[in-house]
């Protein structure tokens, strides 16, 4: 294994143990942007709630509901951007833990952010050629990302 191989694969571990701080009932999700040198883990997110949410009593957790897309979670992917504090957003990898919804695709290119990689597909996935293709932004699966 290559050096290259072995950062983002150690990465990648860490994305699932941030993943699994949501306290989602159906899907953990997980957001982190690196520094493309492997140098600064910038800022990371998970899906979850607002801070002091309360708890929903019939899913004792914070969601609304445990319907897919009604959860009322905000996605990692913006709890990501939110934290991001760095003047160079086009300097950063960003690693998923599942492809981006439309909107979040729509986000993560206006934020400035240029490669997006992700370990699994999540739903529809159409929209991603349209929205980073139209942007010349790098993005696919994680082995994509080995193989470049």
């Amino acid at each position: 294994m290559n050096r290259r191989t072995q950062k983002f694969q150690t990465f990648f571990q860490i994305l699932n143990q941030i993943a699994s701080l949501s306290t989602s009932s159906r899907l953990k999700v997980g957001a982190i942007s690196l520094k493309s040198d492997f140098t600064k883990i910038a800022s990371f997110g998970y899906n979850g709630s607002y801070p002091n949410a309360p708890i929903n009593q019939s899913t004792r957790t914070e969601e609304d509901s445990t319907e897919p897309g009604q959860d009322g979670y905000i996605h990692a992917e913006i709890n990501m951007i939110a934290k991001f504090r760095e003047m160079d957003p086009e300097s950063y990898t960003i690693l998923l833990t599942h492809s981006p919804c439309k909107i979040c695709a729509k986000v993560l290119v206006t934020a400035g952010f240029r490669r997006v990689y992700w370990q699994e597909e999540y739903r529809e996935t159409s929209h991603l050629k349209d929205i980073f293709g139209r942007n010349n932004i790098e993005y696919g699966t994680f082995e994509k990302l080995l193989t470049m």
